[in-house]
């Protein structure tokens, strides 16, 4: 394997004879956090497996803290100073949008986990996504929505001032009239409330099919809760993948029942749908960390993998190489399948739908593309 002149100082010694591949990596604790243990699971499976032709990586994990100023200067500070050869993270799309000018900027390739702002890529080509983006998963629900549940009318219940919940509820209105449906209402919440009494009883006279609610816990199973046992409405709830948070049960109760909402990945190794990779995965996690993993570990995981794998690929080891390979990935199976990376450098994946039933998530359908 040969290495660019440049780079390779990007090879570095950590105190013993051998060498190693750093790669950077953000997160945010205490949430999503998990995000971290995927990432861990999958250099530890690839350094058994080899590292990169015989070279182990080394993760240089760093927690921004939900700060967007420090996530940033942590990037900085992983690429000039730590001599990363690929940065994955940050966790949430705000720290993402700030980031990614700064990996652009080096050229350090740059695979996101949790984000799904379909901005974020626009800083660069050497800046990809590991999860669907808003806009992706705002045409599957919305199509699950009109050819699986059979719908024409749905309203729309968004926290504002939250760039992930206006964007999706835009993204969801927009597929779904143009799939023939008719968005009768939509009404705002603000992150922090408790009462939605007003906003649910607006939405109860106008008796939509389903009530879109792509927010975060614990707005949402609040807001349904209060839907079902004080207004008495009856539609279907949908939702994104900012559902998935082990407190949605515990909050909503049984007012979820028959809800529906997607997700990148759910760790129910029993069902048909799931693959064999995914069974293997949800093993080594458990088996490692005693908790099933949730979404965002699965994301954590699968970047990794993305971005070794393109290391792995790379005849020449230098960022720009690794950045052409990360573009070539195509039929990626891990926690979660990629199929490929689009022009925009958005991933392109199926999208799961799951149901709440009998008190716990379950998985119901696979959506492709």
């Amino acid at each position: 394997m040969l290495f660019g002149c440049e780079q390779i100082q990007r090879v570095v010694f950590t105190g013993s004879r051998d060498a190693s591949i750093r790669i950077g990596f953000l997160y945010s604790s205490p949430l999503p956090g998990t995000t971290r243990n995927g990432a861990e699971l999958a250099v530890h499976q690839l350094n058994q497996e080899g590292g990169v032709n015989g070279i182990p990586i080394h993760l240089i994990a760093r927690d921004d803290k939900h700060d967007t100023s420090r996530s940033v200067e942590l990037a900085e500070e992983l690429i000039t100073k730590e001599g990363i050869l690929g940065l994955i993270g940050p966790d949430w799309s705000r720290h993402a949008l700030r980031v990614a000018p700064v990996a652009q900027r080096h050229e350090i390739p740059m695979v996101t986990t949790y984000p799904t702002n379909p901005t974020v890529p626009n800083a660069g080509d050497f800046v990809f996504m590991c999860a669907f983006t808003d806009a992706f998963q705002g045409e599957l629900i919305s199509k699950f929505a009109v050819e699986s549940l059979g719908v024409t009318t749905a309203a729309i219940l968004t926290e504002t001032g939250r760039a992930y919940s206006e964007g999706l509820s835009q993204f969801f209105a927009n597929s779904f009239t143009a799939r023939g449906g008719t968005i009768l209402m939509q009404q705002f919440y603000a992150k922090g409330d408790t009462d939605f009494t007003e906003q649910l009883t607006a939405i109860a006279e106008d008796t939509p099919d389903v009530l879109f609610v792509p927010g975060f816990v614990p707005e949402v199973p609040l807001a349904i809760r209060q839907a079902k046992e004080d207004i008495g409405l009856t539609v279907t709830f949908l939702g994104g993948d900012g559902w998935d948070a082990p407190e949605l049960i515990s909050t909503g109760g049984m007012a979820l029942e028959g809800s529906f909402f997607i997700n990148h990945f759910l760790a129910q190794p029993t069902a048909e749908l799931v693959s064999e990779d995914t069974r293997q995965f949800v093993a080594a996690y458990t088996s490692m960390f005693g908790i099933l993993p949730d979404g965002p570990a699965s994301l954590g995981y699968d970047a990794v993998r993305i971005m070794v794998q393109a290391m792995q690929r790379s005849k020449d080891l230098t960022p720009r190489n690794i950045r052409d390979q990360i573009a070539a990935t195509t039929d990626y199976s891990g926690a979660a399948i990629l199929s490929r990376y689009d022009e925009n450098r958005h991933a392109i994946k199926s999208g799961v739908i799951n149901i709440i039933k009998d008190g716990e998530v379950q998985l119901h359908q696979v959506i492709k593309p």
